[in-house]
């Protein structure tokens, strides 16, 4: 085999969290994952999204979704542009957070990082 086994590229799901029907900034949001990932040689199964959803845990169609995708076989993250696609409020993104991590995988955020208290992004090996 010339050059070595083909190594597959680390699999993520995207999830965008907006507060208003707004299509034209999902898809804006959508192309900056697509765009992020693609430089940085990850391979982005899906992008979630929870649009008008409420600010608490419970009720997040998108995000119940994502919690399904992130146990598949070779997922290794969750990314999004901003913490704020999780929650402004501290205690509802550090527990959304807490349940991806339970979950076995990173998460990623390209602008900034997570609300203090919810820890580093890093979690899982093979993923840089």
């Amino acid at each position: 085999m010339i050059g070595g086994p083909i190594v597959p590229a680390p699999l993520v799901y995207g999830y965008v969290r907006v507060v208003t029907d707004d299509p034209l900034f999902v898809r804006s949001c959508r192309e900056a994952l697509a765009a992020w990932c693609a430089r940085e040689g990850w391979h982005l199964g899906a992008v979630f999204t929870d649009i008008g959803s409420p600010l608490d845990v419970d009720n997040r169609i998108g995000f119940r979704g994502l919690l399904d995708a992130v146990i598949l076989p070779r997922t290794t993250a969750v990314v999004m542009l901003d913490s704020g696609h999780l929650s402004s409020r501290i205690e509802v993104a550090t527990e959304l957070v807490r349940q991806l991590r339970r979950a076995g995988v990173a998460v990623r955020v390209r602008d900034g990082d997570l609300p203090p208290g919810a820890g580093s992004t890093e979690r899982k090996a093979g993923y840089r």
